[in-house]
C-alpha cells in the first residue's frame, strides 16, 4: 500500500514537471506536434496501415494456419505445437508492435494464461514491422531497400534466438491446443475499423514521444545522451534523429530498431489488454536481442561481402566507418548496467541464493 502511494506521488510530480515544461515551451511543442504529424503522414501511416489491415483480416480466417506450417519446426523449439497460435506469431511480424499486442491478447484468450508464456511470446512478437524497417528506414533514410531487408532479417532472427533462450529461463508447458472461442464474422470492414483505431493510437504515441524528445533537446546538448533517450522513447523519432545527426550509421539504426522503446510498451500494453507480460524481463530481453542483432549484422556484412545482394547494400552505405564509433559502446554500457540491476530480482541471472 505504501509503495503504491509512493509511486503515485512520483507519477504526479513527473506529470506536473512535464506540464510545466510544455507550458513554458509552448512554441517548441506546437512545432513538435506539427513535425510529428508530418512524420506520421509521410512515414508511419504508409508503412504500417495496409499491412495491419491484412494481418488483422488473415488472422480470422481458418486457412491462416497454412502460413505457419513452414515455421512449425522453429516454433516447436519454443514449445508451440499448435498451428493457430503459431499463425498468430507469424502474422504479428507483419503488423509491428501494435499487432503484436493484439495477437498476444488473442493468444491469452485461447490458452491458459501464463506469465512466462506471455513474456516469451512477447519477445518474439514485439518487433518493428518489415514495412517500416524496409520502406521507411531502408528506402527513405538509407537509400536502399536491400540494407533495410538485411537489418530486418537480423532483428527477426535475433528475436527468435532471444525468445528461445528465455523459454528455458522462464519455463512453461507445451502449447498443444486452444480453447473454443466464439469467433465473429470475418470481413474486411471490421479489419479496417480495428486497424484504423490501432493506427490512431500509434500516431498519438508518436506525437507525444516526439514532443517529449523535443523538450528534452532544449536542455541537453549531448548528441549521444539524446540518442539514448530517443531510442528508449520512440523508434520513429529516434531514426529521424539518427538520420539528422549521425547520417547513414546502420548500426545505430539497428540498435534503435531492436530495442523496446516506451512508445512500443504503451502500444503493447494497450492492445494486449492483460497484465500477463512481465515488461521488466521483456525490456532486458530486448537489450540482449539488440546485441545479437547488431552482431548478426556485422557478421553478414563481413562474412558475405562479395554476394550481389550484400554488395549492393554496402555500396549505399560505408559499412566499416561506423562500427567503431563510441556512441554504440557508450549506449550499450549505460543500458546494460541499468537493465541488469532493474530485472535481477525477477529472473535472478546475477543473484546467488543462499541454501
Amino acid at each position: 500500500m505504501q509503495n503504491t502511494k509512493t509511486k503515485n506521488i512520483i507519477y504526479v510530480i513527473i506529470v506536473c514537471i512535464f506540464l510545466w515544461l510544455v507550458l513554458f515551451n509552448s512554441h517548441t511543442v506546437i512545432y513538435a506536434v506539427k513535425d510529428a504529424m508530418i512524420l506520421c503522414y509521410n512515414t508511419v501511416i504508409p508503412a504500417l496501415f495496409i499491412f495491419m489491415i491484412l494481418s488483422s483480416f488473415l488472422s480470422e480466417l481458418s486457412a491462416s494456419e497454412i502460413i505457419a506450417i513452414p515455421f512449425m519446426p522453429l516454433f516447436r523449439l519454443i514449445k508451440i505445437n499448435n498451428r493457430k497460435i503459431a499463425s498468430y506469431c507469424v502474422l504479428s511480424i507483419i503488423g509491428g508492435f501494435a499487432m503484436g499486442g493484439y495477437f498476444l491478447n488473442k493468444i491469452s484468450e485461447q490458452t491458459d494464461e501464463n506469465k512466462n508464456l506471455a513474456t516469451v511470446l512477447s519477445i518474439l512478437m514485439s518487433n518493428n514491422s518489415p514495412s517500416f524497417v524496409i520502406l521507411a528506414v531502408g528506402v527513405q533514410m538509407l537509400g536502399n531497400f536491400k540494407i533495410g531487408i538485411i537489418i530486418y532479417l537480423c532483428i527477426l532472427i535475433a528475436s527468435y534466438i532471444t525468445a528461445f533462450i528465455f523459454s528455458f529461463l522462464l519455463p512453461y508447458k507445451n502449447i498443444n491446443s486452444t480453447k473454443d472461442t466464439n469467433s465473429c464474422t470475418t470481413n474486411i470492414s471490421s479489419a479496417i475499423k480495428a486497424s484504423s483505431n490501432s493506427m490512431l493510437n500509434i500516431c498519438g504515441v508518436v506525437i507525444f514521444s516526439c514532443c517529449l524528445c523535443k523538450i528534452i533537446q532544449l536542455y541537453i546538448d549531448n548528441s549521444v545522451i539524446l540518442l539514448g533517450i530517443s531510442a528508449l522513447t520512440e523508434v520513429t523519432t529516434c531514426c529521424n534523429f539518427i538520420f539528422n545527426f549521425f547520417g547513414k550509421n546502420i548500426y545505430l539504426y539497428c540498435l534503435a530498431l531492436s530495442l523496446l522503446p516506451l512508445s512500443a510498451m504503451l502500444q503493447i500494453k494497450s492492445f494486449s489488454n492483460n497484465n500477463a507480460i512481465n515488461f521488466k524481463i521483456l525490456c532486458f530481453a530486448k537489450l540482449i536481442q539488440t546485441i545479437i542483432s547488431m552482431l548478426l549484422l556485422r557478421i553478414i556484412l563481413n562474412l558475405f561481402p562479395q554476394t550481389s545482394f550484400v554488395y549492393a547494400a554496402q555500396n549505399s552505405v560505408n559499412i566499416n566507418m561506423y562500427w567503431n564509433k563510441p556512441q554504440i559502446s557508450f549506449c550499450f554500457l549505460l543500458m546494460s548496467i541499468f537493465f541488469a540491476i532493474f530485472v535481477d530480482k525477477q529472473i535472478k541471472l546475477f543473484t546467488i541464493e543462499k541454501k
